[in-house]
């Protein structure tokens, strides 16, 4: 019987088989023995190439590599396959545009040594990718912008993202495991967050693991990401049913005004720790609405924004004029829309009776 690895890598994929040949490359040059690794590749239903890719891949791997398929039922489903599937006491998730730096697994190992805490878990530092200079929203967006916190810093649970998280697998088999069915608006649930919570009520403590770095390569365009972002929004109301606490509507820029006067000294006392530096003082979360209702909103957002960001796809020099937060803030405009639309979408539906 081969010897039991010292971490196991799970990649849940769905259609991104040139994509996913390059992350299982920078996986081949991770620069710690081939047998203290495994990686396992969990196809949710792909119809292009992947399973040929990964094929290919297992001829040529120095490290074991499994791959598993399913008929398409989403991420949730998918990342417990392979969790289920794993042999080492380790575990990182990683999404299948991840290219991990080469000292990634090295990093999330030692985290892991220095933190033998069963309930922790170690959230990798995750950077857009550079190579992606498809367009000057690629180049421009950062989908995770945690700034420069200090490695070993404990997060929030709601940080528990399985784009580059590592945990103890038994603690995940006794306490967690994500959620099967799938968001009934899309696949764009919330589902990590969701199980960081229900983790986090058993101990689950996330560390911040800055060494421990992943580039994001997805050649996205602008729309497609308004529209997962709207996806989230119209899933909103389910998730917020599960996970109940305030401080994730200031983490989703999901709160109003009325949420800060409501909800104001629980957030600003025993839900304290739960929220970023950046997300503890009142006055500025309430400075910060008034500006992004007024900078972005339906009118802004599709007679200028939008035309703006158009038009610098074209033009160069607007294009040096354009600034990540700009898209950040039309990106939760379409979120927060999808919020609105979920409430009254699905208000009489009896999925909408879900307690928390």
């Amino acid at each position: 019987m081969d010897a039991i690895p010292n971490i196991s890598v799970v990649v849940a994929t769905y259609n991104r088989a040139e994509t996913l040949r390059e992350t299982l490359r920078h996986l081949e040059a991770q620069r710690i023995v081939p047998e203290s690794f495994e990686v396992i590749v969990v196809d949710d239903g792909s119809t292009d190439d992947t399973r040929a890719t990964v094929e290919a891949a297992q001829i040529r791997s120095r490290f074991a590599l499994q791959y598993l398929y399913h008929a398409n039922h989403g991420p949730g489903y998918t990342q417990n396959c392979g969790i289920r599937a794993a042999r080492a006491p380790i575990i990182l998730l990683i999404a299948d545009d991840i290219f991990l730096a080469p000292n990634a697994l090295s990093a999330h190992l030692t985290c892991h040594t220095r933190n033998a805490a069963s309930g922790v878990a170690v959230l990798g530092r995750v950077l857009q990718s550079p190579a992606l200079t498809h367009s000057v929203f690629l180049s421009k967006w950062e989908p995770w912008p945690l700034g420069d916190l200090p490695d070993g810093k404990l997060m929030p649970y709601h940080m528990f993202w399985a784009c580059n998280i590592s945990f103890k697998r038994d603690f995940m088999l006794e306490y967690g495991m994500f959620r099967d069915e799938p968001g009934r608006a899309g696949a764009a649930a919330h589902e990590d967050v969701e199980l960081g919570y229900r983790l986090h009520q058993h101990g689950l403590q996330v560390i911040y693991g800055r060494e421990a770095l992943g580039y994001h390569h997805h050649v996205e365009t602008l729309k497609g990401t308004l529209q997962r972002s709207y996806q989230r929004g119209l899933n909103w109301h389910d998730f917020r049913r599960r996970v109940p606490q305030p401080e994730i509507d200031i983490t989703y820029r999901a709160y109003t005004l009325a949420t800060l006067l409501v909800r104001g000294r629980e957030i600003s006392g025993p839900r304290h720790r739960y929220l970023l530096d950046a997300d503890k003082r009142l006055p500025r979360l309430a400075a910060r609405y008034l500006l992004r209702r007024l900078m972005f909103n339906r009118l802004t957002v599709n007679l200028l924004w939008l035309p703006l960001f158009a038009a610098a796809e074209r033009v160069h020099w607007l294009a040096s004029c354009v600034r990540g937060n700009l898209y950040r803030g039309v990106i939760v405009y379409f979120f927060l829309k999808g919020c609105d639309d979920g409430r009254s979408r699905y208000r009489t539906s009896p999925q909408s009776q879900l307690s928390g």
